[in-house]
């Protein structure tokens, strides 16, 4: 009785979390900026991450997710229910990337599987705004420091604890509405779907 309570119970739970999963990202039109440059969304399957692009043509990719998963690499089967369920210790993950900005340079440069990449537009001064205030938040924590050559990145701790409800897709998607781009519902999974201002 009490298993097939638990079991319907991870059933309707996980439904839920199944349920219209999709994070649908608005491509700004960027005849109406200014200055505009490229962000680049990366599908990573199961996680995200997002790379800026600089004044002088550089790149730096930044990435949010659970300490002792990602940064220390513990990704045995007994992590993944507290990695899931239960706050943990955040890592922000950092690497910056030799240009030209775009698609190939990155692909080159990152070790780990990319199943989309999404060029985005997006005013200048939003992405130079939030690379310094990650790189700030990055430096604040320094002491920390930890590198990870499976995936080529430095990690620190990050003071927002990670849980499945606030993981590596919804922190990318704040990123971007940092940067002035238009995110709607729930990227849980990392399933996104980028569309143009007409909807199309």
């Amino acid at each position: 009785m009490i298993v097939a309570a638990r079991t319907c119970l991870l059933l309707i739970v996980s439904g839920i979390l199944l349920a219209g999963c999709v994070g649908t990202v608005t491509q700004p039109d960027a005849t109406t900026f200014d200055q505009s440059r490229s962000a680049y969304l990366l599908d990573h399957g199961r996680h995200s991450t997002l790379v800026l692009t600089r004044e002088d043509d550089s790149m730096v990719r930044y990435l949010y997710g659970e300490w002792r998963w990602y940064a220390l690499q513990e990704t045995g089967f007994f992590r993944v229910w507290p990695t899931l369920f239960f706050p943990t210790q955040a890592a922000l993950g950092r690497k910056e990337l030799a240009g030209p900005p775009d698609e190939a340079a990155i692909r080159r440069q990152v070790p780990v599987v990319i199943r989309e990449i999404h060029e985005l537009a997006a005013e200048s001064e939003h992405i130079d705004a939030l690379d310094r205030k990650l790189e700030q938040r990055f430096n604040d924590n320094i002491d920390t420091l930890h590198y990870n050559p499976n995936y080529d990145l430095e990690f620190v701790h990050d003071p927002v604890d990670y849980t499945v409800f606030y993981n590596s897709n919804h922190v990318v998607a704040d990123w971007l509405r940092e940067l002035g781009i238009e995110v709607r519902g729930n990227p849980i999974w990392g399933t996104w779907r980028v569309i143009n201002p007409a909807g199309k």
